[in-house]
């Protein structure tokens, strides 16, 4: 009898939920599950609940197979983690890349070392998520913490050693601590001094692909896997869930549409770093550790969907609003609704960052009601998604090829349809909801000597009218390039 061909699972361990899936090589995925995220006060993640959960999750996976993965990759959230004790426990809960506590720290270290010069070093800028500014903060506020922390782990880190009793990390989440050189591909030494740590304290860094460990006999036994199943930490979920979804070489734009949406570029050689610094954003390597990316996040996209349903579609059951949501928004023709919306609750972080601004409604008319509103929510996302790839473009020195849209959020087919109009480049969806757990189920592969590439999540083509894409490509340059920019040019 010739041996059944290998199945491959992914865990994504998000900011709302944890999503896992098996897939054979050709990526048919062939169970899938969902466990909400848990969460404890004052911006922590508890983790015994957030192991819990995607354990959970795996097992519902493995029981819907009928058999075990042969090799589990994790992916999930960046500058998530939690310092842990000599013996490998956590030392509390997780600390959320959202907790603003250490905004001091970050502004400390942006400062006195020069935001500039950790952005060329680093990729990152300062600010109160990355994990360094993290460690100073527990230095400076619980000194008895700081000195019980023999390592770190980030999220993903955490749950594979959870699974194998040993831990690592993959250069895309180690990037994201600001104590990461991408060039050179190690820890910065001195960066890290400034919270009292050394490299002893990091996760080691394995190449993408190479497992950190494998399943131990006990897990095994209790979650219903097989014991010596390689684990790999496959990356931060953005970078992930473009590999996935095809967005691998120079010129290929990966939108990534969830609670907060990311933007991200591909580029076969490091941006201009200056820059890239001062539109605000990040660069590092991707997924495969040899391309490099520029990324770009807005905090204000699906969450500004959920403002809308929470405050004006109270009637409606949970289940129902984003169908309601989308009816609402399908309701107006196809052309640009009149309104801007700046899509900015809590300040813009690029481009042009700028952290006084607001989330606003221009030309708003007494003949203007909810459906309105709903579209005016897509279509700021929308303009403001193609400004950051516009600026993108020019850091990178070249032109988009096309742009890939992924994530939860490309749901709302009205949503899609709106980014396709808005943008000038050939626009794809990608048809797997769960991309960065399935990315890495491929890169699990790789433990295997499987190649990643192999596999690609089908997508399909968004092909707006002329005439409505030219109404909204008009309407980008003259009136939200206007409201956002005010001395910007069209």
């Amino acid at each position: 009898m010739s041996p059944r061909p290998p199945l491959l699972a992914g865990i994504d361990v998000g900011t709302t939920h944890i999503k896992a899936l098996i897939s054979d090589t050709d990526g048919t995925v062939l169970a899938r599950a969902v466990r909400r995220t848990p969460v404890a006060p004052g911006h922590r993640l508890p983790a015994d609940g957030v192991l819990a959960a995607a354990l959970d999750a795996l097992v519902e996976c493995t029981d819907a197979t009928g058999r075990p993965p042969d090799a589990i990759g994790v992916t999930g959230m960046a500058e998530t983690g939690v310092p842990l004790d000599r013996d490998g426990r956590p030392l509390g809960a997780l600390r959320s890349w959202s907790d603003p506590e250490p905004a001091p720290d970050a502004h400390s270290l942006g400062a006195r070392l020069g935001s500039g010069a950790l952005h060329r070093a680093t990729g990152i800028l300062p600010s109160p998520k990355v994990p360094l500014a993290k460690w100073c903060a527990l230095a400076a506020r619980e000194p008895l913490t700081a000195a019980r922390m023999h390592t770190w782990a980030g999220a993903a880190d955490l749950l594979v050693h959870a699974l194998t009793g040993r831990l690592g990390t993959d250069a895309t989440f180690a990037q994201r601590t600001m104590a990461w050189d991408p060039h050179h591909k190690r820890w910065i030494e001195e960066l890290l001094a400034e919270a009292g740590l050394t490299t002893r304290h990091m996760p080691p860094v394995h190449a993408p692909g190479d497992p950190v460990g494998t399943v131990t006999r006990a897990v095994a036994r209790r979650h219903r896997l097989r014991a010596g199943t390689p684990v790999v930490v496959a990356g931060h979920d953005h970078l992930v869930g473009a590999w996935a979804a095809g967005a691998r070489t120079a010129g290929q734009v990966a939108d990534s549409m969830g609670t907060a949406e990311a933007v991200l570029t591909v580029s076969a050689t490091p941006p201009d770093h200056g820059a890239a610094a001062a539109e605000g954003m990040s660069w590092g390597r991707h997924a495969d550790g040899e391309h490099f990316i520029v990324l770009a996040g807005m905090r204000g996209s699906g969450a500004l969907v959920e403002w809308f349903c929470e405050r004006f579609l109270t009637g409606v059951s949970s289940g129902d609003r984003y169908a309601a949501f989308e009816r609402l928004a399908r309701s107006l023709p196809a052309t640009p609704s009149g309104l801007v919306l700046t899509p900015y609750p809590g300040g813009r972080s690029a481009p042009r960052p700028d952290p006084d601004a607001t989330l606003d409604l221009r030309g708003l008319g007494l003949d203007h009601g909810p459906a309105e509103l709903a579209r005016a929510v897509l279509e700021g996302t929308a303009h403001h998604a193609r400004w950051m790839t516009d600026v993108q473009a020019t850091v990178c020195g070249a032109a988009p090829d096309s742009v890939t849209l992924l994530g939860g959020s490309t749901r709302l087919r009205v949503w899609t349809e709106l980014k396709a109009a808005v943008c000038p480049w050939p626009t794809r969806v990608c048809a797997e909801p769960e991309a960065p757990a399935l990315g890495a189920a491929h890169w699990a592969g790789a433990a295997l000597g499987l190649d990643p590439a192999a596999a690609t999540a089908s997508s399909n083509p968004v092909n707006p009218g002329p005439t409505t894409a030219d109404a909204h490509r008009a309407f980008h340059h003259d009136r939200f390039l206007a409201a956002v920019t005010p001395t910007s040019q069209p």
